[in-house]
């Protein structure tokens, strides 16, 4: 069952309990990827802390209202608030568009997911493929928004993203 099937049957359920321990389910599983968005665009842990905390609280209030995917929702209202902390802070942090703030991970996601998953990337593949994927599948951005943002043709990124992915794959592959 997809995330967004079981929210709603959750929210339709009528049970007391079942929204409940769906919700808990949902924020169990995306708390790291919101951390990891919150954490590219301001670096200081407990504004990090205070943007995942509204980002759920708003899914959570607007749950039944979400017309795309649960991941989208999250990650498009996580970089969202993150902007307008930074903004409201006065804190112009540039990007780090290499690496994340690891110290950020250490207590945030405690297995290390994100953190140890881009530093096995990095020795396998190139910071362009791994910036090219992380913009495709932690922003969901569209092919064609990575290439307006990177100043390439979209095939060409599309091309690098599917390389990419089979280069890490057979990597990890020839590992086991």
């Amino acid at each position: 069952m997809t995330d967004e099937r079981r929210l709603y049957s959750a929210i339709r359920s009528g049970k007391r309990d079942e929204p409940k321990a769906t919700f808990q389910y949902l924020y169990t599983k995306y708390k790291p990827l919101v951390c990891f968005i919150a954490a590219r665009y301001i670096k200081e842990k407990a504004d990090i802390e205070d943007v995942v905390q509204e980002t759920f609280v708003r899914f959570f209030n607007h749950a039944g209202d979400v017309r795309t995917s649960v991941r989208s929702y999250l990650t498009v209202c996580a970089k969202n608030l993150a902007l307008d902390m930074r903004k409201k802070n006065g804190k112009v942090v540039p990007m780090d568009e290499e690496g994340f703030p690891s110290e950020t991970f250490g207590e945030t996601d405690p297995s290390g997911g994100f953190e140890a998953l881009i530093e096995d990337m990095k020795r396998v593949l190139s910071e362009e493929d791994i910036r090219i994927i992380l913009l495709h599948l932690i922003e969901d951005l569209r092919f064609g928004d990575i290439a307006v943002k990177l100043e390439q043709n979209e095939r060409t990124v599309k091309t690098k993203y599917y390389r990419a992915l089979k280069k890490y794959r057979n990597a990890r592959g020839g590992k086991q």
